[in-house]
């Protein structure tokens, strides 16, 4: 997706020997719960993302609100507008009655208009006040993890490690009541260094915030969702989410 815009410890030594209990040491014992409990810890980590990634397997389309900030240098920008997420059917990799995936739309209302339309193919970035319109192709953008997780090409939990939130992993203060999930990509990707989800009791993602290689963050929080609403069998509205209205004299870049 486009971007427009401690250890606190001690050490303390003793030569006494621990007691033993049914043969091992209260040390040993204690080293072998907390491994354990650090595996029980994974699991739930892992099933968390199960969950929120069945859930939007189960999920054909979005429209939400959406707040951006980005801070990239030191400097902060923000960003607010619509967001429409549409596949066609819940099975990976599926196509319309066009022979078409999904498809993501950013609409920015602020600070300046704004449109992103990603279809797995092609991203097209549209900004009426340049009269400019860049397209340039989806293969190279390992890292949109929005459209892999939205329309169903792509696993999280096949692409990324999961473990606890990292606290210090944030850009603004998260909203209260949400869960947390911490991802790193397996395999490098080219974009995309960490990322975090916050998700609620419903496992709908609130917030997603991505870093690059560059020590960019991109912080997005969703509000205003509505699932499922639209339908598959409305070919018109499906088809002016692909399609951008630009002004006749636009320059076209393809990059």
């Amino acid at each position: 997706m486009c971007k427009k815009y401690v250890v606190l410890s001690f050490c303390c030594f003793t030569f006494l020997a621990a007691p033993l209990v049914g043969g091992q040491s209260l040390a040993a014992t204690g080293k072998q719960a907390a491994a354990q409990k650090q595996v029980v810890s994974q699991q739930e980590l892992r099933a968390l993302l199960d969950q929120v990634e069945k859930n939007y397997a189960q999920m054909q389309s979005l429209e939400c609100s959406f707040q951006q900030l980005s801070k990239s240098g030191g400097r902060v920008r923000e960003g607010n507008g619509k967001a429409f997420f549409f596949r066609p059917g819940s099975a990976s990799g599926s196509k319309d009655i066009a022979g078409k995936g999904g498809v993501i739309r950013w609409e920015y209302l602020g600070p300046e208009a704004q449109t992103i339309i990603n279809d797995g193919q092609e991203i097209q970035i549209y900004t009426p006040a340049d009269k400019q319109l860049l397209i340039s192709s989806a293969q190279a953008l390992d890292a949109d993890i929005t459209y892999g997780l939205f329309t169903g090409q792509s696993s999280l939990s096949e692409a990324f490690a999961v473990s606890e939130a990292a606290p210090s992993f944030q850009l603004s203060p998260p909203p209260s009541g949400l869960k947390a999930l911490h991802l790193v990509p397996k395999e490098p990707q080219s974009q995309l260094k960490q990322a975090q989800i916050w998700v609620n009791k419903d496992m709908q993602i609130e917030r997603l915030l991505m870093e690059d290689y560059f020590d960019a963050l991109t912080e997005l929080t969703f509000s205003d969702m509505r699932f499922n609403s639209i339908k598959a069998s409305d070919h018109t509205r499906i088809q002016q989410l692909r399609t951008l209205d630009t002004a006749p004299d636009t320059e076209i870049i393809r990059q």
